[in-house]
């Protein structure tokens, strides 16, 4: 199920799309709608931040958090919009970013004083796999970091969205 929050401040709905899992099912999950603003890619940060605590999984957050910034970066650069879920089992968290651009991401050479083309090196370097794949209206990009929660967190398991 799938819901839209009202935001307390504005007559638009918040960008936050909330995935509630079924009984019985174990994971934790998080959804957002994101709109190519200058505050989304601090704010979606933000929320990666509060809900990786929620979860009890910190020693992660800093990795979790960079590659973020990157593929969401990339999404509101390159595309209308996109839907990023962030979500996590036993030992992994995944984040998946799906855009309206269908043009895949390539590794590129990059040279002295180029102000992007990195993002690949990155995602290369701190993620445990990632990898793409074409969708009939756009793409998925997505990354798993390898994590072990702390012992005894009282991570919510609902996976509510939050503003």
């Amino acid at each position: 199920m799938t819901t839209m929050y009202r935001s307390s401040n504005s007559h638009r709905y918040a960008r936050a799309a909330v995935q509630l899992w079924p009984a019985g099912q174990h994971g934790r999950r998080a959804s957002w709608v994101l709109v190519p603003e200058p505050t989304t890619v601090p704010k979606t940060r933000a929320r990666v931040r509060g809900r990786l605590a929620d979860w009890g999984v910190q020693e992660q957050a800093d990795v979790v958090e960079l590659l973020v910034s990157e593929v969401v970066t990339n999404a509101m650069r390159h595309s209308w919009g996109a839907v990023m879920t962030l979500s996590m089992d036993d030992d992994r968290v995944c984040c998946e970013v799906q855009d309206t651009n269908p043009a895949m991401p390539m590794v590129r050479e990059v040279h002295e004083g180029d102000e992007g083309g990195r993002g690949m090196y990155l995602m290369e370097a701190l993620s445990t796999s990632w990898g793409s794949h074409a969708l009939s209206t756009g793409k998925v990009v997505w990354f798993e970091v390898a994590c072990e929660p702390a012992t005894g967190a009282a991570g919510s398991k609902d996976g509510r969205g939050d503003e």
